[in-house]
C-alpha cells in the first residue's frame, strides 16, 4: 500500500475514532503497521493486550525498549534478547501479545480510549495538535506511551508524510 493509499484509507475513519487530531492517529497507525503491511488483526496501532483485554489476541514478536536489562514478561510473553544500546537504554527483542479487532475502525476506537486512559491525562489536553501530543505523551510526567527513544523525531517524519498526502488528496 502507497502512503496516499494507507491515508485515504485510515484518515476518515481517524477523524471519526475519537477526539483526537486524526494526524496523530493516522501517523501512528502508519508507523505501527508499516503503511498497512504488517499490521495483526486489524490493530494497525501496535496495542499490546495490556492487564483489561479479554478479547482476542496473537502473539508476535516485536522490538521493544527499557531503561533496564532486566524486563520480564508472564509466560508465553518471553524475553529473546536484549541489547544495550547505551547506558540505561535497552533493545529488547520480544513476544508479545497484541490485541485483534474485527476492523480497523475498531482498533482505532480502542486507541482513542487508551489515551483517555488516567496514566495519560497531562496529554490530554494537546489531542488536537499532534506535535504537542507525542511530546506530552513521551514527557516522563505520567506514563510514556511508547517505549522507542526515538519516538517523537519518528513521529514528527511520520506527521510531515501524512500532512502531505492529506493536502495532496484533499481529505482536510
Amino acid at each position: 500500500m502507497t502512503v496516499n493509499e494507507f491515508v485515504k484509507w485510515i484518515y476518515p475513519q481517524a477523524k471519526l475514532a475519537g477526539d483526537i487530531d486524526p494526524i496523530f492517529t493516522t501517523a501512528q497507525a502508519a508507523l505501527e503497521s508499516g503503511w498497512g503491511k504488517a499490521a495483526i488483526g486489524n490493530n494497525l496501532l501496535g496495542i499490546t493486550k495490556g492487564k483489561s483485554w479479554r478479547g482476542p489476541v496473537q502473539l508476535v514478536t516485536t522490538t521493544e525498549f527499557f531503561s533496564t536489562p532486566t524486563v520480564k514478561f508472564t509466560a508465553p510473553e518471553a524475553v529473546i534478547s536484549v541489547t544495550k544500546l547505551k547506558d540505561r537504554c535497552y533493545k529488547y527483542k520480544v513476544k508479545r501479545f497484541f490485541r485483534l479487532y474485527n476492523t480497523a475502525a475498531e482498533g482505532l476506537k480502542d486507541h482513542a480510549a487508551i489515551l483517555q486512559k488516567p496514566q495519560f491525562k497531562d496529554a490530554w489536553a494537546y489531542r488536537h495538535d499532534a506535535r504537542q501530543f507525542v511530546r506530552k505523551l513521551q514527557d516522563n510526567i505520567n506514563s510514556k506511551y511508547a517505549t522507542d527513544i526515538n519516538y517523537v523525531a519518528t513521529m514528527d517524519k511520520m506527521f510531515a508524510m501524512v500532512e502531505s498526502a492529506v493536502k495532496q488528496l484533499k481529505l482536510g
